[in-house]
């Protein structure tokens, strides 16, 4: 597997752009630009949606517009309500019912797909966020489905003894409905999704029947029920309630380096399996990768002293300059260059020393930088992609890529301390022995779009355990299926290959994401056997979808039917994905 990372001029003849009148060091002006340009679109962009507000509003007979987490979506419902108990919910769904309206219900809005989107009746149940017990002896928890992730986490670390989630994503600003019902994962290959840790929920359906099931319910109505409702896109009913797995409390150790790309993706069943949890970053056409490695170990208050094993080697080995700083300094660059990769190796080298004490800040500050650069670098041509890729973009992703960090309370280090805001993103799992090729075919057709993609921002690398749920896309006809985990969550015997899948985001900032998401969707992931993440973007539709799942999609779309015949709960977009109709 090859790249192109320091290759300038290229075997098809084509060259990248010229260099701007300042020849070295540029980097540093484009984080101060950057900074401008993150500060601008993160005070009167970027701001959450104040659910009550809206439903104050809109009880008021106001218009309201509810937006997604960055804005591409802003939906003016008839009405947008937030009911606090049963009674409220289901008279809202009978009346509903009885005027023919679509019914939609939305949390944090966290998802590049338009599933929550309706003109009709918009539901929030922040107020549906009560935790109704805590089963230490059994690890389990029910609460209300309209919990935030954050809140639930807390909770479960403030009890005696202390539990978590055994995974979640990497925010946790989601609601937990949300979350289970787009399939949201984590990364490990020794943790599944969030929704297989569900192991009994209740659904209100269109009439305001209040359905329970669970996943040995001895009725195999209400067991159906169950293994469509646990990963449902919103388009059976309205979740209220959700029991769960939890395991032991954790404490988390993560440590940031970078290491060439080719070396971490011809490495990566390896380095996935040294570790419990792994992220990979790159930019495309720098040829650089940031890894992420996490382990959990007993909870514990003390930062305590880790042997990484070879890590320090490859630390050493790789140097604290990216192979573009690197290759500027060997060519004899100027003044300005070397002075400039001087100030950045002492500055990882000052972060790699505060990391373990203040990694939070130091997270947030990195993720913000990588923000603002990708809103800078949108604003040339696309033609100059690959050119800020290497001075803008790359350097502020591994600026403060260096380094360990301590979390106590471990559910605080599988989340991102930030995350870039405004940005659009595709995301496809595929079975591990399809990667090679699928990545092989990704960096080619990178390269062979060269200046000519808005390929500006991460690409992202995550593994995850299969499972057996009807429309997960880690979903496995064969191999281990049982949940069997120790008290920190790690599965007793490590999984074979054909157990788990790699995950791979693309994200796109400023430009219009969909040349190239579409194109790499027919290209690249299509034809290697992916599947896409349903809550964020893709194209696909009946046809494909049912090519790819097979019988449990058609079992889910049964359900569907037999629960919402009158498809209140559809939408346009959802009507793309579950109603027959003419190859496209």
């Amino acid at each position: 597997m090859t790249g192109h990372a320091q290759d300038h001029h290229h075997q098809d003849g084509h060259r990248d752009p010229p260099s701007f009148p300042i020849q070295e060091g540029r980097a540093i002006w484009g984080f101060l630009l950057a900074f401008l340009a993150y500060w601008l679109s993160h005070r009167f962009v970027y701001l959450e949606n104040d659910p009550g507000a809206l439903a104050r509003a809109s009880a008021r007979g106001e218009r309201v517009e509810w937006s997604s987490f960055d804005k591409f979506y802003i939906q003016a419902p008839a009405l947008f309500l937030q009911p606090s108990n049963h009674e409220e919910l289901i008279g809202i769904l009978r009346e509903a019912a009885a005027s023919n309206q679509t019914v939609k219900v939305v949390g944090s809005g966290h998802s590049w797909a338009p599933i929550g989107l309706t003109d009709g009746v918009m539901l929030n149940l922040d107020k549906f966020n009560k935790i109704l017990s805590i089963d230490a002896s059994a690890k389990s928890v029910t609460v209300q489905a309209g919990i935030r992730i954050r809140d639930l986490s807390a909770a479960l670390a403030a009890h005696d003894p202390p539990l978590a989630l055994r995974n979640t994503g990497v925010l946790d600003r989601q609601s937990l409905a949300g979350a289970l019902a787009t399939g949201t994962h984590g990364t490990g290959i020794r943790y599944k999704i969030m929704s297989a840790d569900v192991v009994a929920l209740e659904l209100v359906t269109a009439g305001g029947n209040v359905l329970r099931g669970s996943r040995r319910d001895p009725d195999p109505a209400m067991r159906d029920m169950f293994e469509a409702a646990v990963l449902h896109l919103g388009a059976l009913g309205v979740l209220t309630e959700v029991s769960m797995e939890v395991v032991e409390a954790f404490s988390v150790i993560k440590r940031n380096r970078l290491l060439p790309l080719n070396t971490v993706l011809s490495t990566l069943p390896a380095l996935a399996a040294g570790v419990d949890h792994l992220l990979v970053w790159f930019i495309p056409y720098t040829g650089t990768a940031q890894l992420v490695e996490s382990l959990r170990i007993p909870p514990t208050k003390v930062p305590p002293t880790h042997d990484w094993g070879d890590s320090r080697k490859h630390c050493q080995n790789s140097g604290s300059t990216s192979g573009d700083e690197a290759s500027a300094a060997q060519s004899g660059s100027s003044m300005l260059s070397l002075t400039y990769n001087k100030v950045v190796a002492s500055l990882r080298s000052f972060s790699a020393s505060l990391l373990l004490f203040s990694r939070p800040w130091l997270g947030v500050l990195q993720l913000r930088l990588l923000s603002a650069a990708g809103s800078f670098s949108s604003l040339f041509p696309v033609t100059y992609v690959p050119f800020w890729n290497r001075q803008v973009v790359a350097p502020a992703l591994h600026l403060f890529a260096w380094g360990e960090s301590f979390y106590p309370q471990g559910h605080r280090g599988i989340v991102l301390d930030d995350h870039p805001d405004c940005y659009r993103e595709a995301e496809w799992f595929l079975p591990l022995e399809s990667f090679n090729a699928a990545i092989t075919a990704f960096i080619t057709f990178l390269d062979s779009r060269r200046g000519k993609i808005g390929a500006n921002f991460v690409v992202q690398i995550r593994v995850t355990h299969a499972d057996d749920l009807w429309l997960s896309p880690f979903r496995r006809e064969q191999g281990p299926q049982n949940n069997s985990h120790d008290n920190t969550g790690r599965d007793k015997t490590l999984s074979d290959s054909i157990s788990w899948f790699v995950s791979v985001a693309t994200l796109v900032k400023g430009f219009d994401s969909d040349p190239y998401l579409r194109a790499a969707e027919r290209e690249v992931w299509i034809p290697n056997g992916g599947r896409p993440h349903w809550g964020k973007l893709h194209y696909l539709a009946y046809h494909e979808l049912s090519a790819l799942y097979g019988e449990p999609f058609e079992k889910y779309l049964r359900v569907r039917r037999r629960l919402d015949p009158q498809d209140m709960f559809m939408n346009s977009h959802l009507r793309e994905l579950f109603f027959e109709r003419a190859v496209r």
